[in-house]
This record gives C-alpha cells, structure tokens and sequence, in this order.
C-alpha cells in the first residue's frame, strides 16, 4: 500500500539535537588506492530496475565482475544479507524470490528461486522481506494497494520449501480518509512466529502452521500498533519488534506467549513519518532520514531534512538536522552514519559520528561536496521525473559509493582521512534511472539486520 498524506496535528516534544552542517570539503580527485581486506573481497550489488540489470563490481577495482540480466530487482522490499556472499531479493518481473552468490572473482550466481503465487495476476510488489535469527527462514510479504488482503511467503533456505499464508488484515482511518497500511513482515520469537502489521495492531501467526500448509492460520496473538507504519525495526536477536509510524517510534517486545511491553516514543520535532530506517551493526539501534513537517506549498528545497535515532534497549528518540532539501536512505557503519543531502545550494555527503555511550549517530559531522546531478530537481520546482542518487558503505567504514542517476556513474569517497575526498568514478553499463539501488556484499561480514533494505 502506498503511503497516505498525513500531517501530524499533535504537537511534538522539544529538544531535538541540532548539529550545524560544516562547509563541505572539495572533492579532490585523486587515484584509487588498492586496499587489503583480508582473503575476502568486498562487492558492490548495483541494480537499475528500469533496464532489469544487476551488476557486481569490485569495491577494490572499480570493475563489473558479473551481470544477472532480465532482473528486476524489488528495491521498496531491498535486500536481506543472507552472510558468506549471499543475499536474497525479489525478482519482480516473475515475481519470485531469488537467492544470490558473490563468489571469490564477483561473479554473481542465483543459486535458487521461490516462486510467488500470482495466480490472478494482481501482483503488484513485495512490501517488506525479514529473515529470522538464524537466517534459515525468509517472509516476503505482499503489498496489494487497498486491498485487506495480503498473502506472506515462508522459505526454508535449508530444506527449499515454502509455504504461502493468506492475511487478513484491517482498513484505517485516515486524514485523507480509509487506508490500508503496508504490512510489515517480522520472523521472531521461539517457538519461531511470522509477526505481521495488520491495521492499527500486530498479528503473530506460528510459522511452524504455515510450513504444514495452512493457507489461511489464525493468529494467535495479536498487540495494538499506532498509525502509520512504514520502517520496521527489529533487534539482532528477534526480542523486540517495532516500526516508525506517523508521530514517533514504537517498540514491543516478543514473549514466548505472543507479546509484552510495548514503549512508544514521540519524534523530538513536527515530522512527516520517517522514511525506511535502517539497522546499525550493534543489532539495536535504528536510524532513518525523513522530512520535517511544514505548511502546504513548501518546496523540497525549504523542507527541512532530519536523522532521528532510536533503539530496541530503551525509550526516547534523538533527532539531527542535516539541513534543507530531500535526504537520501541511510547507510550505518560502526563508526558513522552516512547520508546524502541534495539541497537548493548544492549536494553534499554527510557523515555523522557515532557517539559510542549512547550508541546514537549525533557525535562529530563531517561533509564533502558532491557534483550536482545532469538532471537533479531544480530549487522551487516539481522533483518530478529529476535524478536521485543512492549510497552505500564499506563494512569496515573505510569507503562511501553514491550514485548518479541517469548518468550510470557511481563516486567513490575516501572517508579515512581528516577530510573526505572524492577517489574515483566507477561506470556501469546502465542508465542507473531513479538512482538506482546499491548494497556492499561481504563473505566476512555476519548480518544484523533482521530485514531487508
């Protein structure tokens, strides 16, 4: 379902940490230098849905080392890190979800399929994807605009079953009048649940039911979740489950009964909901641009753009201003979160220090400046139809790629030093249209992140 207009009337807490945005640095062009990573190397995961093309380039090359051809990578369910240069994602054009090897000279290899049912042909998109702890399992649930039905897809990665569930789930009220939410897919708990959003509350159906065939299981536990999910937030080790929704964050623990506390947070300043946070690597800290709240006719230029911060271990949400203008995702690292702003006075990467009592991203800030986009949206006009640019990072932190849409390029940022400086420019076959879609694969990297992105 897509997201309705919704513009909180209630007012917000005070507070919000304010960091001032430095001047950025200039982009110094220089060679890129060979890294050592240890017997594993990193990859770049480039997709371009429009020309149906996923790329793997090497993070230390520059090079494409492989292509799956005929792809349409699902970029609003993303990517679930499957570890040892695995991912998983979904092939929209089939639809099916597909399992993908990086093996040691880049060369990508889906290794296996899962189909979809589509029977009626009324597939439109996964919404949101999750793997359970262990990584054995895979959810992919199913996003048909204003319908109260949906359907979730279990997957034993070992074994290569699956299973499909028919949901029911409820309409709500909204500004603009009845909705229906995006069902957010969780996979938690022991014994282990599908944990899905189902209109103004969570449902938890048994996973050991739907892999014995039950097409339509009953819920056996069901817990009230506030308006509007759209970012879900899960800690490492499946204990609690949450989302961003329309005012704030709100957070519920699972319990072997179903579930048990729920804690709800309020965002430090008036905020439009926040955009798809992402999972940092300590396993309980969530993090996700979004766009503050501001009269009608507001320009994307005048808008502000804020990172808020919140996590699975306690309460209260701390909130960043990285300007005006429209925020790219963010990428967490151990050590900083990254972000790229585009803005009426020029683009820039944005690199927040990660404050290591807190855990939260509101440390240091460091900037570079990046080369404004051919077809990048206009101060006062329309975004419509204008390039978009999306980034991702190095585990170790080390390196940023963003990219250039329309332009098929991506830049690569040396964040190492004092300063961050612009290395290189690696091409791709492909157009890159609407910024197209970028994730850093590691076979030494474990994952932490419970859903895709």
């Amino acid at each position: 379902m897509r997201v309705p207009s919704w513009r909180p009337a209630a007012a917000m807490l005070a507070g919000a940490l304010t960091i001032a945005a430095l001047t950025p640095t200039s982009a110094v062009a220089q060679p890129a230098q060979d890294r050592q990573r240890g017997a594993a190397q990193e990859w770049l995961l480039v997709a371009d849905t429009v020309a149906e093309q996923v790329y793997v380039v090497g993070a230390d090359s520059g090079q494409v080392t492989g292509t799956l051809s005929n792809v349409e990578l699902g970029t609003h369910a993303g990517t679930l890190q499957l570890g040892g240069g695995k991912v998983a994602f979904m092939d929209e054009s089939k639809p099916e979800l597909d399992v993908v090897k990086v093996n040691s000279a880049g060369v990508p290899r889906i290794i296996a399929h899962y189909p979809i049912p589509n029977p009626d042909g009324e597939w439109e998109r996964a919404g949101w994807m999750a793997a359970d702890p262990t990584h054995r399992y895979v959810a992919v649930g199913s996003d048909f605009d204003g319908s109260t039905t949906q359907q979730a897809t279990i997957v034993d990665l070992r074994t290569g079953r699956s299973h499909t569930a028919e949901l029911t789930v409820s309409a709500v009220q909204t500004p603009s009048g009845l909705s229906n939410e995006e069902m957010e897919v969780f996979l938690v708990g022991q014994p282990l649940r599908l944990v899905v959003s189902a209109g103004g509350h969570l449902d938890a159906y048994r996973v050991s039911d739907i892999m014995a065939g039950r097409s339509h299981p009953k819920a056996f536990a069901r817990t009230a979740l506030s308006a509007y999910p759209h970012g879900p937030i899960v800690s490492a080790d499946g204990t609690v489950v949450g989302s961003t929704v329309a005012l704030g964050h709100q957070t519920v623990r699972i319990t072997k009964s179903g579930f048990g506390a729920s804690a709800f947070s309020l965002y430090p300043r008036p905020s439009v909901e926040s955009y798809r946070p992402a999972m940092a690597p300590d396993g309980t800290t969530a993090l996700g641009s979004h766009a503050g709240a501001t009269e009608v006719g507001t320009t994307w230029d005048q808008t502000p753009a804020y990172l808020t911060i919140g996590s699975t271990r306690r309460a209260g949400l701390r909130t960043v201003v990285l300007g005006e203008g429209s925020a790219t995702r963010v990428t967490p690292t151990d050590d900083y979160a990254a972000v790229a702003l585009t803005s009426g006075s020029g683009d820039k990467l944005l690199l927040l220090k990660r404050n290591t009592r807190t855990d939260a991203y509101t440390g240091g800030l460091k900037s570079v400046a990046l080369e404004p986009l051919e077809n990048g949206p206009v101060a006062g006009e329309p975004t419509t139809g204008k390039a978009t640019r999306y980034l991702t990072a190095t585990p170790d932190g080390d390196h940023v790629f963003v990219t250039r849409g329309g332009e098929g390029t991506i830049t690569e940022i040396d964040v190492t030093g004092t300063k961050p400086v612009s290395t290189r420019t690696i091409t791709v076959p492909s157009a890159l249209s609407n910024g197209g879609y970028l994730i850093t694969i590691d076979a030494n990297q474990k994952p932490y992140d419970l859903v895709a992105r």
